[in-house]
């Protein structure tokens, strides 16, 4: 395979990484894969990723070793650096390791939210798929027994927001000035100038991007079921159809289908789990503070 550089948007889930992928993916020199989320790095023994045996889990992709990884690209002459945005590789225990080892020079982007709103968040992308069926406080009291059960890491809800071990495997592996650290809540703010910090962060050179008003993985709940779950099972083979068609084809048909199908909801999270979730993450909210030298101080709020 072609040596490219490789730049990483490891996570976190529900961080505005899709918005910020699809936003790079425009770039003339950088190669995309067939899919946003190849997920090989995350893909290992005793992790804490990896295929799950949930509700809809089976659809997500999990590449299996290097020559299936190395085939989700396809390298044209002008691209000089190559992408995964992988969300699993954040949360996993191994993949920071697995990077580095593959190409220890790599550009690391990660992307942090509020953790209480990022859990409720991908609960409410769950809801979506049509694959949590229960309440938000259910889905967090029934947690640790899915975990058990090995449940994918889309389930880990609460878990998955505890940041500064997370980050901390990639200060371990990674010289810092590879590392670029944004918060979602001021990324949303002011989308052009992160994605224009990304693009020097990476090296790649300047670009006018297109700016997009159609939000990416919004949430809500389905009109139709049956045609969300028939979308779902074909995300189940998209690694097969991007080789065929475009991936940022088929992800803009699937976008303008779950906009459709998709009708906001009575979504409110309760006060009382609002508070138990800032009580529980509180500690680790302070230790990312200091390990990353940000102030999260509005996290606790």
């Amino acid at each position: 395979m072609t040596q490219l550089r490789n730049i990483f948007i490891v996570g976190a889930a529900k961080a505005g990484t899709t918005s910020l992928y699809y936003l790079l993916g425009q770039h003339p020199q950088l190669c995309t894969p067939v899919v946003k989320e190849p997920n090989y790095f995350s893909n290992g023994v005793d992790d804490i990723t990896g295929p799950g045996s949930g509700p809809g889990d089976k659809n997500t992709v999990w590449t299996q070793n290097q020559a299936a990884y190395h085939g989700l690209y396809k390298i044209k002459e002008a691209h000089h650096f190559k992408i995964d945005a992988s969300v699993s590789y954040l949360y996993s225990r191994h993949a920071a390791k697995q990077i580095y080892d593959y190409d220890p020079d790599a550009k690391i982007i990660i992307v942090l939210r509020n953790p209480v709103k990022r859990a409720w968040s991908h609960y409410k992308h769950l809801v979506r798929d049509n694959r949590a069926k229960d309440s938000f406080k259910h889905a967090l009291a029934s947690e640790e027994e899915r975990i058990k059960k090995g449940w994918e890491f889309s389930w880990h809800l609460a878990h998955m927001g505890c940041y500064s071990k997370q980050v901390q495997r990639y200060f371990e592996y990674f010289n810092q000035a590879n590392i670029r650290i944004f918060l979602f809540e001021e990324m949303i703010n002011d989308l052009p100038d992160a994605v224009d910090e990304v693009t020097d962060f990476a090296g790649l050179s300047t670009f006018h991007y297109r700016f997009e008003q159609q939000q990416h993985n919004v949430s809500g709940i389905s009109r139709s079921k049956v045609l969300s779950g028939l979308v779902d099972q074909i995300a189940g083979y998209k690694a097969t159809i991007n080789k065929i068609i475009p991936s940022t084809l088929t992800h803009r048909l699937m976008q303008k289908f779950r906009a459709a199908n998709t009708k906001a909801g009575n979504f409110t999270l309760p006060e009382e789990t609002k508070q138990q979730l800032q009580t529980y993450y509180k500690e680790d909210i302070q230790q990312t503070s200091k390990l990353i030298n940000r102030d999260l101080s509005n996290w606790l709020h």
